[in-house]
């Protein structure tokens, strides 16, 4: 019978609710299944991982603002992953409309 090696952290010993829940009063990233985004001060969370987020804003995939929410309940069987630190989290430009822009100017020179 082997022994489990032992866990040195404290996150490694909390349920990922009680990891989510230490967040509560921090801003967090929220993204849904259909794709939405949104940014907000983390104010509750229960057991189903329903969400109530102030100060939301629903975000682009390139951090553009779409709308400014305020205070937003998240049905929790709609997300796909929330993100705890916000100073991780980078936004990319997406770089596939800008070469489709340029073949369509070089289409209206001919």
């Amino acid at each position: 019978m082997t022994t489990p090696p032992p866990r040195s952290s404290v996150a490694a010993r909390m349920a990922p609710l009680d990891y989510i829940r230490r967040a509560n009063g921090r801003n967090v990233l929220v993204k849904l299944k259909d794709g939405s985004e949104y940014i907000g001060r983390l104010k509750f969370l229960d057991y189903s991982m329903n969400i109530i987020l102030e100060e939301a804003k629903e975000v682009s995939e390139t951090s553009k603002v779409l709308a400014n929410i305020g205070t937003v309940f998240i049905r929790g069987s709609n997300l796909l992953y929330v993100s705890l630190d916000l100073s991780k989290v980078t936004f990319f430009e997406q770089q596939e409309a800008a070469p489709a822009q340029q073949g369509q100017e070089g289409q209206e020179a001919d």
